[in-house]
């Protein structure tokens, strides 16, 4: 079971954004991909083989790693629209999402990589314009369904092993890394446009917060209470974090729809 456990669990995760991403669309899409679709199950691996010890470090390097996420977010979505390239785009998103990676590595402190990421994170949902354009997924090519399953498996996979070599904290800083949204951002620009990719890439920004929330419970709670008992509680502060966000975010938009476009 521990063997199976890390490609598996990412697949199912992985099968479910993207479903849900052709059929509801990309604003749903990138959503479930801002939440703790592939570090959870990480996490859940850490703990079956390493115990809930690694698991609450793993969790303070994901505190980081929202950081990285939000930087490629607001890489691709912000400079992508002056280049339109999907390749273009994604190259200048990784490389802030890089310099993002340099400056999380040296956040010492999770409470401070909280605090920086929820800055930047809200600092970027409220200067976000409105995103024009259909939220209805175009076609996508065959290959891309086993692209973004085979690399979230890798990656978590390759992870699981490379705890026991770089240590939990790092490992859970690196599953952070935005794999999945650099494949499903310029697949999605390519087959329907720069706006399905910025609704994409923006929302799961959106989710951000709410994965942040996650994280931090978890840290705090799992060794003391116990892995299960945690993840609930990381659950509930997600919901809770979420439906917080997006009643501030809905107390603006009657100042931003006003705005001419």
């Amino acid at each position: 079971m521990e063997v199976l456990l890390p490609p598996v669990l990412p697949v199912l995760t992985v099968l479910l954004v993207t479903v849900a991403q052709r059929r509801y669309g990309h604003r749903l899409g990138g959503r479930l991909t801002g939440f703790p679709t592939t570090t959870f199950p990480f996490l859940i691996v850490l703990v079956t083989s390493d115990g809930a010890g690694a698991a609450a470090q793993a969790a303070r390097g994901m505190i980081a790693g929202q950081l990285v996420v939000a930087a490629f977010c607001l890489g691709y979505g912000r400079l992508g629209r002056r280049l339109r390239n999907p390749a273009a785009a994604v190259a200048v998103a990784l490389g802030v999402a890089a310099g993002a990676f340099s400056i999380a590595t040296e956040l010492r402190s999770p409470w401070t990589a909280a605090g920086l990421t929820g800055a930047v994170v809200l600092a970027g949902l409220v200067a976000w314009p409105p995103v024009s354009g259909s939220d209805v997924a175009g076609r996508t090519p065959r290959w891309e369904m086993p692209v973004r399953v085979g690399a979230a498996a890798a990656v978590v996979t390759a992870l699981a092993v490379l705890a026991r070599l770089l240590g939990p904290h790092l490992a859970g800083l690196l599953s952070c890394t935005p794999v999945v949204l650099s494949i499903l951002a310029p697949t999605t620009h390519r087959g329907s446009g720069f706006a399905a990719a910025e609704t994409l890439v923006r929302s799961a920004l959106r989710s951000l917060p709410a994965t942040l929330a996650f994280a931090v419970v978890t840290a705090l709670c799992v060794v003391p209470l116990g892995p299960w008992v945690a993840f609930g509680l990381a659950g509930a502060a997600l919901f809770a974090t979420d439906q917080l966000v997006g009643r501030l975010l809905a107390a603006r938009q009657p100042v931003v729809a006003g705005q001419p476009r």
